[in-house]
């Protein structure tokens, strides 16, 4: 197998690599899983600050803030929904659920079409929590994109949407 190495085209303003430690600017430019790599080390960067501030100055985990965003998008979806918006397993799902529940951040009723499945919303103080945790989210997202150009952002959607669209074909959803 060939691996293909990547050079950062523009370090002056997206960060100078050399200031990463030898194996990290290895696993970032030089290794057959290049691509997943980049992906995986830029939503690890991510979300474990972000949610570790969310779940110590708010006292709301990942998977709890992930629910409260589904809900403000489209309310009245079942937690399956979730699951499969997200890729996050049922029993993380399920957990969170009963979690928002005691704090009173959702509601939940049955579904006229299925019985079976339970329809859930946002309450006043979930919309009031998100409210508060959503901006600090979005600000760590503008930080992030924060080296790339409108038009980079433009193409990091459009590929990233691609990959995301094409995930039926190489990785069955529970």
């Amino acid at each position: 197998m060939t691996m293909r190495k990547y050079v950062p085209a523009a370090r002056a303003s997206s960060g100078d690599p050399a200031s990463l430690g030898p194996l990290t600017r290895q696993m970032l430019t030089d290794t057959p899983l290049l691509e997943v790599w980049l992906i995986n080390f830029v939503a690890n960067m991510f979300v474990g600050p972000v949610y570790r501030h969310l779940s110590d100055n708010y006292g709301l985990s990942r998977p709890e803030f992930v629910i409260l965003f589904c809900l403000s998008q489209r309310p009245g979806i079942a937690a399956k929904d979730i699951c499969e918006a997200t890729g996050h397993p049922k029993n993380s799902i399920s957990r969170a659920v009963a979690d928002l529940l005691k704090k009173g951040f959702i509601a939940r009723s049955e579904r006229p079409e299925d019985r079976r499945s339970k329809s859930l919303t946002i309450t006043d103080d979930g919309r009031r929590t998100l409210d508060v945790v959503l901006p600090i989210v979005i600000a760590r997202q503008r930080d992030m994109l924060a080296v790339l150009s409108a038009d980079e952002i433009d193409q990091l959607n459009g590929l990233m949407a691609k990959l995301a669209f094409a995930v039926p074909r190489w990785a069955p959803i529970d």
